[in-house]
């Protein structure tokens, strides 16, 4: 373990113990996000406790970091892998049913939307910068007319609802249509929430 912050690995540190936890979720399971513990990721991560707790204070703050990673590689992959699309609401659509798609087609991910963990999401749908900005950048790239503080606003409610059906999955006509109805015409701007 002494290797860890010798050199380069410093840089790469958080990485491991975030790889650690992926590792973790991806053999939990049902039993949950909210039962894996400090001294398990360390474990999992090679890692002593007091390494982890260096990198991450706590419990939260190591959630709110694999969700940020996690986020910025879902909307990566499913950025290079959209199709070109001529109709602006017929491709944010299809983004955000691909996104939808890739979150629950990931088993380390798929695994933080069961109802076991609807209260550690709920926090982390709050509390993820990463998240929010990611969100709010995809809204300023759809809408530049909106000033930042709107597009922040826009962001945070597409998470939301993302989450819900994450959380509560649909069917998928069913999905495709909520979408289509409430939440492509919010972000093509025919409807600003307040």
């Amino acid at each position: 373990m002494s290797d860890w912050l010798a050199g380069p690995r410093t840089e790469l540190a958080a990485d491991r113990i975030l790889d650690g936890v992926r590792s973790l979720f991806r053999t939990r399971g049902l039993t949950g996000v909210s039962g894996v513990g400090m001294a398990e990721v360390a474990a999992a991560a090679g890692c002593s406790r007091a390494t982890l707790y260096r990198y991450f204070p706590n419990r939260q703050a190591l959630f709110v970091a694999f969700a940020d990673r996690e986020a910025q590689r879902v909307v990566a992959r499913v950025w290079r892998e959209r199709g070109a699309v001529t109709d602006p609401a017929t491709a944010l659509l299809d983004t955000l049913l691909a996104v939808l798609a890739a979150v629950r087609g990931t088993e380390y991910l798929a695994v933080w939307f069961e109802p076991v963990n609807a209260g550690v999401v709920a926090q982390l749908a709050d509390s993820s910068d990463a998240v929010e900005v990611l969100a709010s950048q995809f809204v300023a790239s759809l809408r530049p007319d909106l000033d930042p503080a709107a597009a922040r606003r826009l962001g945070r409610w597409l998470v939301r609802s993302v989450v819900s059906l994450l959380t509560m999955p649909a069917e998928p006509d069913e999905e495709r249509e909520l979408l289509r109805a409430f939440v492509v015409p919010f972000l093509a701007g025919e409807r600003i929430p307040a």
